[in-house]
C-alpha cells in the first residue's frame, strides 16, 4: 500500500466516522501507512468495507481490526474443530490397516494435530468410549491451537518471521 493510498483511507475513515478525529493526520497516515505498507491496497479498502458492514459500534476501526478483516477471508477455509475431528473419526474407523494412507488423505493441519500415522493406528486400537471423549477432546484441543498458530504465523510481518525463523536456527544450533 503506498502512502497516498494510505491518505485515501484515512479521508475514507474520517468520512465514514465522524466522531474520529485524530489530533495529527500527518502523523495518524504516517503510522497507519508503516503498519499497512505490506498489504495490497485491495485488500485493506475490501477489510474497511467489511467492518463497516458488519460492525454497529459507530467507534472507527483500528489498524488491527483492518489487519484482521483482510485475513478473515482464509479463515473461513479452514476446518472447524468438529469437522477437522469428523474426519479424523473416518480415519480411525479404517485405521487398523490403513493407517498411513488414511493420514496422508487428511489436510495438513490435522496430520499436525493428530501427529503421525502411527497415532490413527493407534486410537484404532481403543474403545470407542475413549475415542469419543478423551481422544477427541485431545485432538480438538491441538488442533484449535495450531489453527491458532497458523493464524498468526500468517499474519506476521515477512521481515519478523525471518527473523524469528533466524533466532530458532542458531539456538537450535547451540
Amino acid at each position: 500500500m503506498t502512502r497516498e493510498e494510505t491518505v485515501d483511507l484515512i479521508r475514507s475513515i474520517v468520512n465514514l466516522y465522524p466522531n474520529w478525529k485524530p489530533e495529527n493526520l500527518t502523523e495518524t497516515v504516517n503510522a497507519w501507512h508503516w503498519a499497512l505498507e505490506e498489504y495490497p491496497a485491495q485488500s485493506v479498502k475490501a477489510a474497511l468495507q467489511m467492518y463497516v458492514k458488519t460492525n454497529n459500534t459507530g467507534f472507527a476501526p483500528s489498524v488491527s481490526q483492518i489487519i484482521n478483516g483482510i485475513y478473515k477471508p482464509m479463515e473461513k477455509d479452514t476446518l472447524s474443530e468438529g469437522e477437522a475431528w469428523s474426519l479424523v473419526k473416518r480415519a480411525i474407523q479404517d485405521g487398523n490397516y490403513h493407517a498411513e494412507e488414511r493420514y496422508n488423505e487428511l489436510p495438513p493441519l490435522v496430520q499436525k494435530a493428530i501427529g503421525s500415522p502411527n497415532m490413527i493406528h493407534q486410537w484404532a486400537g481403543t474403545d470407542s468410549d475413549e475415542v469419543n471423549t478423551v481422544i477427541m477432546s485431545n485432538f480438538q484441543r491441538s488442533y484449535r491451537i495450531i489453527v491458532q498458530r497458523e493464524q498468526e504465523n500468517v499474519r506476521i510481518n515477512p521481515i519478523i518471521a525471518g527473523m524469528i525463523e533466524a533466532t530458532k536456527n542458531k539456538m537450535i544450533e547451540g
